[in-house]
């Protein structure tokens, strides 16, 4: 089922950017995709290869390349084989418009490659070298498959396919991994019943004594066949930054997995074994629970959340997809966000997370945008590739003009504080084009990492390579920044505050990145910043927590000195509901719990009174 909706996921991600930049989008490529995402219906079953021993030690290059081999068996005849391959050369060569800031020589990949596919190869190892091609262009919207071998093989032990790309699904590791600066993994997030026993803050080192950061560059040396869990990286960061996370889902290739517990600083060394029966479900999007603000639903495709941080005053709103489709309803679920912490909180600043974001149709986000900016701002463009000639001769794409990037702020409406983006390489294609994009307002600072650099885009319906299991996206189109007409292939966004979740933090379970941006905003804000910083100040009632709630809430208040303090609910006719306080107070902070288990569903109010300070605040019960 999760496979499923990822599939689903992917083709709203490739037909979203299709309707954005103007291609078209015909009944049979419709049916075409429906027919792909039944025939995924049973994807896990679909091959299972009986060939392969469950130890498989540590392989050389030329083991791998015997497992390889065997398999999957010979495949096509090689007069297809290499047909197949020059159609993918060819449309490279003629249409890849992500050749700025790029290092490749397709003339030499050709020469190397063709020449060993006439020669005769299986089935596995032409698979594995569309993938060395496909990695080498690295680009997040060029895909290169044979999706029996790299989709449709169930990953057993020691089935050669390497797998790339962890912001997805993490339920056969059990964990959720991401890279320390000295390349080791940091668990950031584990099932309460992994099965080795893993908790936040430990360390992935590697695999059968080699550390992942040279046993990776020894599975790409290899060229095993490549399973994109949905993207990789588009720039060397990005995509080490993705291959490194990747390294917990593939324990399949290994004997042994080599960690070092935080509890104990002891360093084991585990039987991978102990990973066939792993349960459950985890993600990794590479973000900490945030306390006052629900994490978006990955699995359900509850995309876009928010909340006020508890203990603050400072708004946040996790969007994890632009997806243009009209059931997910991210534009309005954007927009409701950005206004409620607007108008309905008294907010001293917020925090606006992509660190996980799918990309997908860019005018989504006007909407919301309308009320942050109170300017028309236009700075980007794109461009597709014009000469087939020429890999860098670019003409404008007719639909997708710079109208179309630009936002239209509304003169009324304008948020005058500041504003933490928070980014990094999961941030993919329209995630990477709104952490830039943001950063045109006046007020923004950008924390984490740079994103995945995919300002790009598929824009005309997938390559047809003749054969229904071979899979073909090529990036045409590329963006760039109006002033300088400098293309942003293989780009991330650039950040201010260069900072990523550390191993002392995640263990005492508080996200680096997310400290980092309230600190700023507290340092900013010239309002008050947080429960705990009111010091000698006028009296205030703070943001009730959690809001919406169900069916219980915390309402805290600061007095300066000793007062006589009123508090009351009220429901949407003005009708009193309760007294909460009516009684002489001592100065400092205070807090008291509103349960709402008798009342209904609804918007109510609770207000404050002490001597001549009233004010008055809602809330919503959401049962």
């Amino acid at each position: 089922m999760l496979s499923n909706r990822l599939i689903k996921q992917f083709r709203y991600f490739v037909c979203g950017i299709t309707i954005l930049f103007g291609g078209q989008i015909d009944a049979q490529t419709i049916n075409n995709s429906q027919i792909q995402l039944n025939q995924e219906q049973t994807s896990d079953e679909k091959y299972i290869p009986s060939n392969i021993v469950k130890t498989i030690g540590h392989y050389t290059k030329e083991d791998w390349a015997k497992v390889i081999d065997e398999t999957w068996g010979d495949g096509l005849p090689t007069s297809r084989k290499v047909e197949i391959f020059d159609t993918i050369i060819k449309n490279i060569d003629q249409k890849y418009a992500a050749f700025f800031n790029l290092e490749i020589n397709l003339d030499s990949l050709n020469s190397y490659y063709r020449l060993e596919i006439k020669n005769g190869v299986s089935r596995g190892r032409f698979a594995g070298i569309l993938s060395k091609i496909a990695l080498s262009m690295m680009e997040a919207h060029t895909l290169i498959k044979d999706s029996y071998v790299s989709d449709f093989t169930k990953i057993l032990p020691g089935v050669p396919i390497f797998v790339i790309g962890g912001f997805v699904n993490n339920s056969r590791f059990g964990a959720s991994l991401t890279p320390l600066p000295d390349s080791s993994l940091l668990v950031y997030k584990a099932l309460p019943r992994n099965a080795l026993n893993l908790e936040p803050g430990d360390i992935i080192l590697g695999y059968d004594g080699i550390e992942w950061k040279y046993v990776y560059k020894e599975l790409l040396d290899a060229e095993l066949p490549v399973k994109n869990n949905w993207a990789w990286g588009s720039t060397n960061e990005s995509m080490t930054h993705c291959i490194l996370k990747s390294a917990g889902l593939n324990w399949h290739l290994f004997d042994t997995i080599d960690i070092i517990q935080f509890s104990s600083g002891d360093t084991l060394h585990l039987s991978t074994s102990l990973l066939t029966k792993q349960s459950g479900y985890i993600w990794g999007n590479e973000q900490l629970e945030i306390p006052g603000v629900p994490m978006p639903d990955f699995f359900y495709e509850n995309y876009v959340t928010y909340g006020i941080v508890e203990g603050t005053e400072i708004g946040y709103i996790y969007v994890a997809s632009w997806d243009p489709n009209p059931l997910l309803k991210i534009s309005n679920k954007f927009y409701a966000a950005i206004h409620s912490l607007m108008y309905d909180y008294e907010t001293t600043g917020m925090i606006i997370d992509f660190r996980l974001n799918y990309g997908g149709y860019m005018p989504i986000a006007h909407y919301g945008y309308s009320l942050l900016f109170n300017e028309t701002v236009t700075k980007v463009a794109y461009d597709i590739r014009n000469d087939v000639n020429d890999h860098f001769d670019m003409r404008p794409h007719k639909f997708f003009t710079p109208r179309l990037f630009t936002i239209v702020g509304n003169p009324d409406s304008f948020y005058d504080k500041p504003i933490a983006v928070l980014t990094g390489p999961g941030a993919v294609s329209n995630g990477d084009w709104e952490s830039l994009r943001l950063k045109f307002h006046p007020h923004v600072r950008t924390f984490g990492k740079p994103s995945s650099g995919a300002f790009t885009a598929n824009s005309q319906s997938n390559i047809n390579l003749g054969d229904p299991d071979f899979f073909f996206m090529l990036t045409d189109g590329c963006g760039y920044l109006i002033d300088d007409h400098k293309y942003l292939a293989h780009t991330g966004t650039e950040i201010d505050e260069n900072v990523w979740l550390t191993q002392e933090d995640v263990a005492n379970g508080d996200d680096t990145v997310v400290k980092s941006a309230i600190a700023w905003i507290n340092k900013t804000s010239t309002s008050i910043k947080s429960f705990d910083e009111v010091q000698n100040l006028d009296f205030h009632l703070f943001n009730n927590y959690p809001n919406p709630f169900n069916p219980s809430t915390i309402i805290s208040y600061y007095l300066p000195s000793k007062s006589k303090i009123v508090i009351k609910i009220y429901d949407i006719f003005g009708s009193e509901v309760a007294t909460l306080e009516d009684e002489i107070k001592s100065a400092g902070n205070h807090s008291i719990k509103f349960n709402a288990e008798n009342l209904s569903s609804g918007i109510y109010f609770y207000q404050m009174k002490a001597g001549n300070f009233v004010k008055l605040k809602k809330m919503i019960l959401l049962k």
